[in-house]
């Protein structure tokens, strides 16, 4: 038996060391329900994530059915990787000079934007001053590193585009782009090189696979949105969970994805806001 030990401490470790594996967790489009978001985030907490990221639209223009307080203290509190989406677009460009452009590229769109558009200073006035600072300080995008360096491109419609996207469109709502415009747009250096485009201004999970110019492909992951509940059942607010899974597989295929539902009931069922659609 000692003889036979010996043998066995004497083989070389066959177990492969433990791999770093990174979990993102995804949420987008809360527009302003409070009990959504805390939903959501109590949903991606359960997952253990790396990094909860909010793609956009977590108030809604010009009025959210709760206090925008709560929302962006709640996503700081929280420690959420956040950008802005259309939504937050109006109300953090309001009296500032981006506010021609920002108008002018949601005009774009086949749907008009006339009929909320005199509503924003109100919808504005209800934010602190510190809060709309903190708006007006989010960036449009993000880059992260998930599996390796600048693999993961976070928007919120498209890249450059808050208001529109060129995945699962719908031609109500999407401009008559040309291809050099799309393929701009997909050309940018952190887009060309990424694995995952993480994106939402979707009220439903959208998963898809998108050609770059420069040969590669990307997954193209869009959050989940929620779904208001039917009678006196609960509303569902979606989040994906994105993990690193390892092993000899690249680029996407290496992430495994799962979309899921958290229910919550709204403080008022009954709220129905000008843009609480992906309209807006």
């Amino acid at each position: 038996m000692g003889h036979a030990a010996g043998a066995l401490r004497s083989l070389p470790c066959l177990i492969p060391p433990p791999v770093r594996r990174v979990r993102i967790c995804l949420i987008g489009d809360t527009h302003g329900f409070v009990p959504g978001l805390e939903a959501a985030l109590g949903a991606c907490r359960r997952h253990a994530p790396d990094l909860i990221v909010h793609c956009g639209d977590f108030l809604t223009s010009p009025f959210s059915p709760d206090p925008p307080v709560e929302t962006i203290e709640l996503l700081r509190a929280e420690g959420v990787e956040v950008i802005y989406g259309n939504n937050e677009a109006y109300l953090r460009d309001w009296a500032t000079p981006r506010w021609m452009a920002t108008v002018a590229e949601r005009r774009r769109r086949p749907d008009s934007p006339e009929y909320f558009l005199s509503l924003i200073e109100k919808g504005q006035a209800k934010l602190s001053a510190a809060d709309l600072a903190w708006l007006r300080a989010l960036p449009a995008e993000l880059s992260l590193d998930g599996a390796r360096q600048g693999d993961v491109y976070v928007c919120h419609g498209m890249p450059g585009n808050p208001f529109a996207t060129t995945w699962d469109t719908n031609p109500a709502f999407t401009p008559d782009f040309t291809a050099e415009e799309i393929d701009a747009a997909l050309s940018h250096a952190t887009v060309a090189s990424a694995d995952l485009i993480l994106c939402g201004h979707t009220p439903g999970p959208t998963l898809l696979r998108t050609a770059l110019p420069n040969g590669r492909e990307a997954l193209v992951v869009r959050s989940s949105g929620h779904l208001p509940g039917e009678g006196p059942g609960p509303w569902y607010q979606g989040i994906c969970v994105l993990t690193d899974r390892g092993g000899p597989l690249s680029g996407f295929a290496r992430w495994s994805i799962e979309f899921e539902w958290a229910p919550f009931e709204p403080r008022d069922p009954n709220w129905s806001g000008l843009a609480t659609s992906p309209t807006i």
